[in-house]
């Protein structure tokens, strides 16, 4: 069963080791991170599926982490040590290619390597596992596909969860617009802020259908990077009746930075 999912940012700079200092002007993202890894404890779910914008991309297809185990660092951002692993639930990670194949959706379950993990798990990971260890990890990617189809990969999630007896936490890992502002990463857009407002809203009132309508190029300018990521998110939930909350928005930096849960009643 689904017991509680999460949308949640990855922003290297929040923690201590690459913001140094700096990571203290996005603290209600860190108490927001904090409340999410508490509530975990609390749930002590079997499992942990997250999905990530930056595991491999496929055009027609999902990615699905392959093994036993596995690992990431912070290596890309000049701090390898900085380092999180995780024990796989490889039977999950089986079932949930056999149920993707036979809703005629491709996936390729591959061992990430000596590349580990990406960040966009690595700093979910890290707060968590301050409070709590005792899960096995599945780790998903995006496609190009269609919104529609991110859905259904949530529904397989869900009725696998259903069929191994699983208790699970879906976690959906994506940050919001990157253009805030003009000294941002890639400078200012009007689309940027609008897309945040709209999340925002979407997840204070658990209106996850909305995240269906966003027209395409809308999505491109807004230079947004979780939308699929929630996409899977509301499949998991689907049918089911939940309560929403915003934990926490935050974009000091021109990144949008939402923690948000929603919990099955």
């Amino acid at each position: 069963m689904i017991m509680k999912a999460y949308a949640v940012p990855h922003p290297p700079i929040i923690l201590p080791e690459v913001g140094r200092g700096e990571e203290k002007k996005i603290i209600r993202t860190i108490q927001a991170f904090q409340r999410m890894a508490r509530e975990v404890e609390s749930l002590r779910p079997d499992t942990i599926v997250l999905s990530s914008p930056h595991a491999p991309l496929y055009a027609d297809g999902f990615y699905i982490a392959a093994g036993d185990s596995e690992s990431g660092d912070l290596r890309p951002f000049g701090l390898p040590r900085v380092r999180e692993e995780a024990a796989l639930d490889s039977e999950f990670s089986a079932r949930l290619a056999i149920d993707l194949s036979g809703q005629g959706i491709p996936s390729a379950a591959r061992s990430s390597g000596s590349r580990g993990f990406d960040h966009g798990a690595l700093i979910p990971l890290r707060f968590i596992h301050e409070k709590y260890r005792a899960f096995k990890l599945v780790r998903l990617g995006l496609s190009l596909l269609s919104g529609e189809t991110h859905r259904e990969v949530g529904r397989s999630v869900a009725r696998v969860a259903e069929e191994l007896g699983r208790r699970v936490v879906y976690i959906a890992s994506g940050d919001l617009s990157h253009v805030l502002k003009e000294d941002g990463p890639y400078g200012y857009r009007p689309e940027g802020p609008a897309f945040d407002a709209a999340i925002g809203r979407i997840f204070r009132e658990g209106e996850l259908e909305a995240l269906f309508a966003f027209d395409q190029d809308f999505l491109e300018k807004a230079a947004e990077c979780g939308h699929r990521s929630f996409q899977i998110m509301t499949g998991a939930l689907d049918g089911t009746a939940f309560e929403s909350e915003l934990y926490s928005y935050e974009g000091p930096f021109g990144v949008g930075y939402a923690v948000a849960a929603f919990t099955p009643l």
